[in-house]
């Protein structure tokens, strides 16, 4: 049985590949800064744990032990990178953490892995540091420094029926109000992943001990429009859309761009990818009917 220490899984997908860990016999260990109940009590283990500071008293629990794996859902940062390398150093077998679309840049018909060599990119200490630089650096550290094999699980934009983000629920909420949806180009390109999907992949590479970075993402991609005749057709709604130069707030899923991953790699490896029109819009129909019946 292999034993498993996961930094945050009490929320949304983490949480979601810890219950498929622990149906599968694995040993689980979460550590949390304890802000909410572990939510497998009697199931998985509890450690009080702050990952973001050095000196907190948990890391002497967290060291006390020997782990075959660590699942990482809650490192942002090159600081945080730093901690975890301290921390766990030369005992740890395997290092899984989740990185993100974010740490591509500029524009192109899909991104691949080799779109983003972290051992090749240089941190700018002056440089400001968002969620995709953080996890461009993050990615950096580990894999040039950390003395454990690393894997990073770089997702689109996370969706399912208990996405506390709530961005699919903004639009489906906007088309049953009559409200205008508003992006810049209607030809960008967007995928997604299902939380199901990414928890599926995540224990998927525990358990095949993949390395290096991986897209994990839907197979295919869509247009913003596209995005919008679904929303139409699932909420049996006329959408009103706006599409616009100007600088847009409010609208989670826009860019000026193609903005979605190429996943080949993981597939390739064995991992089964969906398409999306066999969940998007079953779920886009779940989100309206749930909403319409709370009205």
């Amino acid at each position: 049985m292999k034993k498993i220490l996961v930094l945050g899984g009490t929320n949304f997908f983490g949480k979601k590949a810890v219950q498929l860990l622990l149906d599968k016999g694995y040993d689980v260990t979460l550590a949390t800064r304890g802000n909410k109940a572990n939510p497998f009590e009697g199931k998985a283990a509890h450690i009080l744990l702050d990952a973001s500071e050095p000196e907190h008293a948990g890391w002497q629990r967290v060291k006390a032990e020997n782990w075959d794996a660590v699942f990482d859902n809650i490192c942002y940062d090159a600081s945080d990178a730093h901690i975890r390398i301290d921390k766990f150093g030369k005992q740890l077998e395997h290092y899984y953490f989740t990185s993100s679309l974010a740490v591509y840049d500029g524009a192109k018909d899909g991104f691949v892995e080799a779109d983003f060599d972290p051992t090749a990119y240089h941190i700018d200490p002056e440089k400001q540091v968002d969620y995709g630089e953080g996890k461009r650096q993050a990615e950096q550290v580990l894999f040039t420094k950390a003395p454990f094999k690393v894997t990073a699980f770089r997702f689109p934009i996370v969706l399912d029926e208990d996405d506390y983000t709530k961005r699919l629920h903004l639009y489906v909420e906007k088309a049953l109000n009559n409200d205008t949806i508003q992006f810049n180009n209607p030809e960008a390109k967007i995928n997604f992943v299902k939380g199901s999907s990414a928890a599926n992949a995540i224990v998927w590479v525990i358990e095949n001990q993949q390395t290096g970075s991986l897209n994990i993402s839907s197979r295919d991609s869509i247009s913003r429009q596209t995005f919008i005749e679904w929303l139409q057709e699932m909420t049996g709604q006329t959408v009103k859309v706006d599409y616009t130069q100007e600088t847009i707030t409010g609208s989670p899923f826009n860019t000026r761009e193609n903005w979605y991953l190429i996943s080949d790699k993981i597939e390739a490896a064995g991992f089964g990818l969906d398409e999306l029109e066999s969940w998007l819009k079953p779920l886009i129909r779940t989100l309206a009917t749930e909403m319409k019946a709370s009205q």
